[in-house]
């Protein structure tokens, strides 16, 4: 590849890794069990309501779901 000449690969494949990494970090805060959750020193900062997530997955226990069951979650 010429290095003066980025063409639609090149991006398509930067924006592609770029996605990626912002689809982990959301994950991550997504499955952190962490009440509060810094990412890039502050930059993206999640407050998460631990208790309340812990009393629905206990309610669906209660009820016979699986709460670590995808379907259910709807």
């Amino acid at each position: 590849m010429d290095s003066k000449e980025f063409n639609g690969t090149f991006w398509l494949s930067i924006s592609a890794m770029l996605l990626s990494f912002v689809g982990i970090l959301t994950v991550f805060c997504l499955k952190s069990k962490c009440k509060k959750c810094n990412i890039c020193f502050g930059l993206i900062s999640v407050e998460r309501d631990i208790d309340g997530e812990l009393e629905d997955e206990k309610m669906m226990i209660e009820n016979g779901m699986d709460p670590y069951n995808i379907e259910h979650k709807n």
